[in-house]
């Protein structure tokens, strides 16, 4: 698909926004502390309890005790939720893991514990007051060593995986240029809100 003549009525076609100071809509109002975000909208839901996730603190392992008293018991709380009395909870078709952890973990801040109060705050202080122990199991962190000791690529939710296209061998060797690299991403990524 081309595109080579404006669609004339989009402003940044026509213009009007870039290299232009314009004022954003809600502006004023986020400046000022006065904007409504989604969460205020108590309308819908007036007497809405919030919740706050509790994440495991270890990669791989198992709880092997996890105090909820002093939680229990701080103002505004009205329960806790973690796999112990949450019901029978199976990894999903497009989970990595377990929604919520327990006593197996399976990822470093797998949720472990939902604390569910009046605000967000007492929820939030109230997870904090958690206690739990565990048993850490020693995880496999050397990409290259998994590497070698995996099988052939099988078939995933997609399909099966497409290996080879075409001769890649080849075309690598008779390149006027070749680079070869090997990459690793970084553990934490910036993002904007």
């Amino acid at each position: 698909m081309k595109f080579d003549t404006p669609a004339t009525t989009n402003p940044i076609d026509q213009l009007k926004v870039i290299g232009k100071p314009t004022d954003r809509v809600e502006g004023p109002r986020k400046v000022c502390g006065t904007a409504r975000y989604a969460y205020e909208q108590h309308e819908v839901a007036p007497n809405a309890v919030y919740g706050y996730v509790v994440g495991a603190a270890i990669a791989k392992g198992r709880i092997t005790s996890i105090d909820l008293r002093a939680a229990k018991s701080a103002p505004g709380v009205l329960g806790i939720v973690t796999a112990e009395n949450a019901g029978k909870l199976e990894q999903e078709q497009f989970n990595t893991a377990k929604l919520l952890g327990g006593p197996e973990i399976q990822h470093y801040h797998q949720a472990i514990a939902v604390v569910v109060a009046a605000t967000f705050e007492q929820a939030r202080a109230a997870a904090h007051l958690l206690r739990v122990d565990y048993a850490k199991v020693d995880g496999a962190f050397d990409l290259a060593a998994a590497k070698e000791s995996a099988g052939p690529a099988g078939e995933g939710y997609w399909g099966p995986s497409a290996t080879a296209v075409g001769d890649f061998a080849g075309a690598f060797a008779a390149a006027p240029v070749q680079l070869a690299a090997t990459y690793a991403p970084l553990a934490r990524a910036h993002a904007m809100m």
